[in-house]
């Protein structure tokens, strides 16, 4: 169980950043306990409730993610987020757009075990392959999190 925080690069300030719980599941007599499942649900709401006239979005996100070194300490990771995202169209202006997109990237990164794995901290970035033609999606996808094992 964890926190995960995901952003686009953009390079323009507002709607890029995505807060929210993470779950995993991972099994020692799974794959040598190298594939871990991960699932979470990430909005840009608390970046919304400080800065006026930013789009709230909302993404499920289902996410395995292969670990090639799991029991050392810097463990390069491979990870895919398939999942659903969706914005509210509160104001009139954007009506027309087509609120919601499926969500498929894959990304490489880093993980830190710490205390022989019961904590960790991780770094992805990589590349969203749909992108709508709303522009509040880009291509480049990157993420940080925290997790402990309960």
């Amino acid at each position: 169980m964890g926190l995960r925080t995901q952003g686009v690069v953009d390079f323009e300030p507002g709607q890029d950043l995505f807060e929210g719980p993470e779950i995993g599941y991972s099994d020692y007599n799974l794959f040598a306990h190298s594939l871990q499942l991960r699932g979470a649900y990430l909005t840009n709401r608390l970046e919304a409730a400080f800065r006026p006239n930013i789009i709230r979005q909302d993404y499920f996100l289902f996410s395995p993610v292969w670990h090639f070194r799991r029991n050392a300490l810097f463990d390069p990771t491979l990870q895919t987020d398939l999942g659903y995202w969706r914005y509210d169209t509160e104001s009139e202006i954007f009506k027309d757009l087509d609120n919601s997109s499926w969500v498929a990237s894959i990304q490489v990164g880093l993980a830190l075990n710490l205390f022989q794995g019961e904590y960790g901290l991780y770094y992805h970035f990589g590349y969203n392959f749909i992108t709508p033609d709303s522009g509040l999606l880009f291509p480049g996808v990157f993420g940080v999190g925290f997790w402990k094992f309960l």
